[in-house]
């Protein structure tokens, strides 16, 4: 289980002391798929980073599986995400000098699977995502919904228990984004993965099992 206990998260600005989180408590049972929705400025990233160790928070504790995380020592977060978790971000964020099996591989070389059957995991992955042939492509070659269908990939390579993602259809059109959307579900239920998305789409939180609604950090719903 995901627990989040009175998470406050500020940062400093120009303007001052900006609260981005506000005494945030809920949880996500293990195997779900849940959206955390709101407008532009309401805390979903600040949130969906806090949830997974990018940013530590002020106040409140961030418990996965069983783990506070923001009490780790920096070695032992970095091990326990490189382990545990896996993070989708907007623009997919590959690496412009490696290619398409070579961002899949990543991960699954950091967590020391490697020969046969690192090769074929990618092989695999390569498959489900339809995107074989782009096996030696670099990113810069790639259309937007090929980049994200791999990001998916690379994400889900080490069969984390928790894959989180940050608006991953933001930039995409309706039907690439649905595209990658179920990608990302239909992997996740393979390997038993927990999802939790950062969305504006409705047709996302429509579907999604808990809704967590957001507005200027404060939660103002979680429905399940």
């Amino acid at each position: 289980m995901i627990q989040l206990s009175h998470i406050t998260k500020s940062f400093r600005s120009g303007r001052g002391q900006v609260k981005a989180l506000s005494d945030i408590s809920l949880s996500v049972d293990i195997g779900r798929f849940a959206a955390i929705e709101g407008v532009s400025g309401s805390g979903k990233s600040t949130l969906l980073y806090c949830i997974g160790g990018l940013e530590k928070p002020d106040r409140g504790e961030v418990r996965c599986f069983g783990t506070i995380i923001h009490r780790l020592t920096p070695s032992k977060l970095s091990l326990f995400q490189r382990r545990h978790l896996g993070f989708i971000f907007q623009r997919g964020n590959l690496l412009s000098y490696l290619t398409v099996a070579e961002n899949i591989g990543m991960p699954l070389t950091l967590n020391g699977i490697v020969g046969k059957v690192r090769d074929k995991r990618i092989e695999a992955l390569l498959s489900d995502i339809d995107l074989k042939s782009a096996t030696n492509a670099l990113p810069h070659e790639l259309s937007g919904g090929e980049t994200q269908r791999v990001s998916v990939a690379r994400a889900i390579a080490h069969r984390p228990r928790l894959l989180l993602a940050d608006e991953p259809t933001a930039n995409l059109d309706t039907s690439t984004g649905r595209r990658v959307v179920q990608l990302m579900r239909d992997l996740a239920k393979d390997h038993g993965c927990t999802i939790i998305m950062a969305t504006h789409d409705k047709e996302i939180t429509d579907t999604a099992e808990p809704v967590i609604g957001l507005k200027d950090g404060q939660l103002i719903r979680e429905e399940k």
